[in-house]
């Protein structure tokens, strides 16, 4: 009796819900003292909308092929199960004109639980000084707000002219963003930080927009942004920022970073005029797959145009089964990243720097393998990028990434080459005569290389020098069923010669699996053409290589110096905690009495801080450093971190 009773009252809480739930309409022959719930009762103007706190699970509906002048601010949260829908009834897209007005043509200011579909959000106004422009906004930044589940979904924006330079805040045609103020130097916020969590971007299309298309900021949790389609964007395409485990999938970027770099732009001093297509910044295991990028820009001043971009504290990133095509560059590698991978991607008549390596070759270990680059005119770069200055130009012998099992394959009037370059983006040097003073190996290993290198082929001691055999090298179209072309023919030599790469991921970029014993050149893969893997074996290799990684990783956190300022314990804070399984020791030894003090890791509540007592004088600290070791399975790291007035950062 007990249980019926209990069904009995969740049905009706449930119909009770379903009752509140409400469908509005609008349209520009309503009238907003109607009830807005039927079309004969329509609202009329954004005005009414904006003033209604909708609930979960409403429906506001506008009417299709119609325009409203002015600007949507929606209110009310939904829920995952209830969600708020704001979409059309009729033929035809409901168009918001924002016309010269600051700020989004459709606003989610502090509220979760959306749905945005089939809108049309346009501008046409003219860019002006000062004036930043959105086609959707959806923002965050209440103290300690929880919000989550929004969709912005088969949206049209297009012409949106927003400033390009000058001005913080980005005028882009999707704006999804959670943060928190910033305190003033020397100052602190009283704040707990917002979280925006489960939003999806997806078939969008974004037209004529300055300057950017699609912009995420600290969604970390949930986020995925898939099959948008773009074209004729001033600056980037897609950026995601501050992600864990994003997924950025089936995206169209035509003609982007059109306008950034112009050496008259409006605006002062500080604008940004270095712009990508697609690409990612403080992210951890974030993908970029099945993407495809056309035809950027490079003016002047942009010192970028790649169609892809690991950059700042990126994290076992990976960018994969990605096509590029005419673009100025294939893929750029900042400093201060750990980690990404690059593979089974197709790269064809890139144009200057093919990739550009910012980065620690020993420390970030920042990986391609198994793509293919197509050139066949003009000159492409593996570049190697020492820095802005030359007076503290980066050490040739510590920068770079690894090459294993790509092809690269120049024909007709193209080349590659390799080089050192140095300074500005106006100013650039290219060095291509010094060589690093690095064991054979190290940077390019177990590559196919076919046509000219300017300046003679890498220092590759597994080189394969022949032609791969490709079926039509050459003959990318448009969309990455086009491609067939870089599959090999049978009898090629890259078949079956290739190294095995931990963890490569299961798949060619054609979709074959990656289960013979030996792994092909390039991103096809034979299948039928070698004997079976060895699992077992391989499954340790696997193993190994995750337990190493987790080792670099814990050295990669630690801080690069320690502060002096306290005298009776040093607070040892990584950039994040250690790993599981990761164990070792902190240990200081007093070079007054050569006494140790140590910190067991193991032992530690907290692994992402550790406090030292060193009862010691400043001079003696900084006359000292800190050793650290680090352990898990077969692996251990050791290092030791000096003590400094103004400890080094990693930026």
């Amino acid at each position: 009796m007990k249980r019926s009773l209990t069904i009995v009252f969740l049905l009706a809480a449930a119909l009770s819900a379903a009752a509140q739930q409400k469908t509005y309409f609008v349209s520009p022959s309503g009238n907003d003292a109607a009830s807005g719930l039927s079309i004969a009762q329509a609202w009329k103007s954004l005005d009414k909308v904006n003033a209604t706190v909708f609930q979960p699970g409403d429906k506001i509906l506008f009417e299709g092929g119609k325009t409203w002048y002015g600007q949507l601010d929606l209110k009310g949260s939904g829920t995952a199960e209830a969600p708020i829908l704001l979409a059309s009834y009729g033929e035809g897209r409901p168009v918001i004109n924002l016309g010269r007005a600051e700020g989004a043509g459709i606003l989610l200011h502090n509220h979760g639980g959306w749905t945005i579909c089939g809108f049309e959000v346009t501008s046409g106004a003219p860019a002006e000084l000062g004036v930043t422009r959105q086609g959707i906004n959806v923002r965050v930044d209440g103290n300690g707000l929880v919000l989550s589940d929004v969709t912005v979904r088969d949206c049209f924006i297009h012409d949106i002219w927003g400033q390009i330079g000058g001005v913080r805040e980005r005028s882009s045609a999707i704006l999804v963003s959670c943060n928190g103020p910033r305190a003033a130097r020397g100052e602190s916020v009283s704040f707990a930080q917002p979280s925006l969590s489960n939003v999806l971007v997806e078939g969008n299309r974004i037209e004529r927009v300055d300057k950017t298309g699609i912009v995420t900021n600290s969604i970390r949790e949930g986020l995925r942004v898939r099959r948008n389609y773009m074209d004729n964007l001033g600056g980037d395409g897609i950026i995601v920022s501050g992600s864990y485990r994003a997924l950025i999938e089936y995206n169209e970027i035509h003609r982007s970073c059109l306008r950034t770099g112009y050496l008259d732009l409006p605006g002062d001093q500080n604008w940004w005029p270095h712009v990508a297509a697609c690409w990612i910044i403080r992210c951890e295991e974030t993908i970029m797959q099945f993407n495809e990028v056309y035809d950027t820009g490079r003016e002047p001043k942009n010192g970028d145009g790649f169609a892809y971009d690991f950059d700042f504290y990126c994290k076992r990133c990976i960018a994969q089964y990605n096509y590029s095509r005419d673009n100025f560059g294939f893929l750029l590698l900042m400093y201060d990243i750990f980690q990404n991978v690059a593979r089974y991607n197709i790269s064809e008549n890139d144009k200057t720097h093919l990739v550009q390596m910012q980065g620690s070759l020993k420390d970030d270990g920042n990986v391609l393998y198994n793509n293919v680059f197509y050139v066949d005119h003009g000159t492409l770069d593996l570049d190697f990028f020492r820095g802005d200055y030359p007076e503290s130009a980066k050490d040739i012998d510590k920068l770079g990434a690894h090459f294993y099992n790509n092809i690269f394959y120049a024909t007709g009037q193209g080349r590659f080459r390799t080089a050192y370059s140095t300074g500005e983006t106006m100013v650039r040097q290219f060095d291509e005569v010094s060589k690093p003073n690095l064991p054979a190996g190290s940077i390019f290993l177990h590559n196919c290389y076919f046509g000219p290198w300017k300046n003679g082929l890498p220092d590759d001691p597994e080189a394969l020098v022949a032609d791969p055999q490709f079926v039509a090298p050459g003959t990318g179209g448009f969309g990455l069923g086009t491609l067939g072309g870089y599959k090999l023919r049978p009898g090629s030599p890259a078949i079956n010669t290739g190294m095995y790469v931990p963890n490569a991921g299961g798949r060619d970029f054609f979709g074959n699996a990656l289960e013979d014993g030996h792994p092909d050149f390039g991103a096809f893969e034979a299948v039928g053409t070698g004997v079976f893997a060895d699992t077992r074996s391989l499954a340790e290799q696997d193993r190994d290589a995750a337990d190493a990684s987790s080792v670099a990783w814990g050295k990669w956190s630690f801080p690069l110096g320690l502060p002096v300022d306290a005298t009776d314990v040093v607070p040892v804070r990584l950039y994040q905690p250690l790993e599981d399984g990761v164990t070792g020791t902190v240990t200081w030894v007093n070079p007054k009495n050569g006494k140790s003090v140590v910190v067991d890791l193991s032992k530690a509540k907290d692994r992402g801080s550790f406090i030292l007592p060193v009862k010691s004088d400043r001079q003696t600290l900084l006359s000292s450093t800190v050793k650290v070791e680090l352990r898990k399975g077969k692996f251990t790291e050791s290092f030791e971190i000096p003590f400094a007035e103004k400890p080094a950062t990693r930026r």
